[in-house]
């Protein structure tokens, strides 16, 4: 259901939270321009139009003269009754005799290429819709692109086929070289010292039992790191998990204490964490800091103070168990 939804909020004004979650990471936006144009410079794109064009003008032909008609295709070269290449004056009175080293084909026997051409569309329009998806549509690509060896695709022989494939390759390679040395030259490590520092002191302070609530990037690495207990992860596909995590994220919104307190008691949180990043209510992209996704969801609390700037006020209900420059943990009473 969350996947008709994603789509629905794509092309209507359908908006819940479980959706601007998803809609405002870049991955769920729409595909970039960017990306054609880095497709097009190691000619993957063009190649791809290439024998899609070809493709359909075959099928088109065959449809348009209403049967399925036999296409010549030159054999790769002449062979023996025991597959080994026959030489000399044989060969090439068999080529005289076969119409210069060609057999006929019927469209219908290349049906898979119909399959081919169909699954890529629905792969180019997923990507283009949810970027994330181009990993479905470019590996497609490239299987397209491999059929400029296909003799039924493109009629040819054996020496014209080395020399199309390599001279592609080549081609290909120009942009291809650079592109793989860039991310090759890309180094470095993974450096985050509140986090580090946060992971400690959990470790180091917390009972093996404890469990705990907070943002879903946080949450995965806690548990990952400490062994300790989560009641939300980046698993969102999962509708006990959106739940859940609706619930975990009022942490962010501007509901009143109390609400916030009951809904981590009923998931049996013992500790909360809050990111100061996570309270705030600047992102890159307007609407989708957490603060105006509750401002969306929770207009009756529109324009209060989110829990991360009154969390002092319910000393009653959590305790500051820790505190650095970025993360703050709260126990549950």
């Amino acid at each position: 259901a969350h996947i008709f939804n994603i789509l629905r909020s794509k092309f209507t004004d359908y908006k819940d939270f479980h959706t601007l979650l998803y809609t405002c990471s870049k991955a769920f936006d729409f595909i970039e321009v960017d990306v054609f144009g880095s497709l097009s410079l190691t000619l993957l794109l063009p190649t791809t139009v290439a024998v899609l064009a070809r493709i359909f003008f075959v099928f088109g032909r065959a449809a348009i003269q209403g049967a399925a008609p036999p296409i010549p295709v030159p054999e790769v070269h002449p062979l023996e009754e025991n597959g080994k290449k026959k030489k000399g004056k044989q060969a090439s009175e068999e080529k005289t005799s076969d119409q210069s080293g060609s057999k006929e084909e019927s469209v219908s026997e290349h049906s898979y290429l119909t399959y081919l051409v169909f699954q890529f569309v629905c792969y180019l329009g997923m990507a283009v819709i949810i970027m994330r998806l181009k990993l479905f549509m470019t590996p497609h690509m490239c299987l397209l692109a491999s059929l400029v060896a296909n003799n039924f695709v493109l009629p040819q022989n054996e020496k014209s086929r080395y020399v199309i494939v390599f001279l592609l390759l080549g081609a290909m390679s120009i942009f291809g070289y650079s592109n793989i040395q860039d991310q090759l030259s890309r180094q470095g490590e993974f450096n985050n010292p509140q986090q580090e520092k946060l992971f400690d002191w959990v470790s180091r302070k917390t009972a093996p039992q404890a469990v705990f609530a907070g943002p879903m990037p946080l949450t995965a690495n806690l548990r990952l790191s400490t062994g300790r207990y989560i009641v939300n992860h980046p698993h969102y596909e999962d509708a006990g998990m959106r739940d859940r995590t609706y619930l975990v994220y009022q942490l962010f919104s501007r509901a009143p204490g109390e609400r916030v307190h009951n809904s981590l008691k009923s998931l049996g949180v013992q500790y909360a964490v809050l990111d100061k990043y996570w309270c705030m209510k600047n992102r890159p992209k307007t609407g989708c800091a957490i603060p105006e996704l509750w401002d969306f969801v929770d207009p009756e609390n529109s324009g209060k103070n989110t829990f991360c700037e009154e969390v002092s006020s319910y000393r009653h209900l959590f305790d500051l168990a820790y505190s650095n420059p970025q993360y703050r943990v709260l126990k549950v009473k």
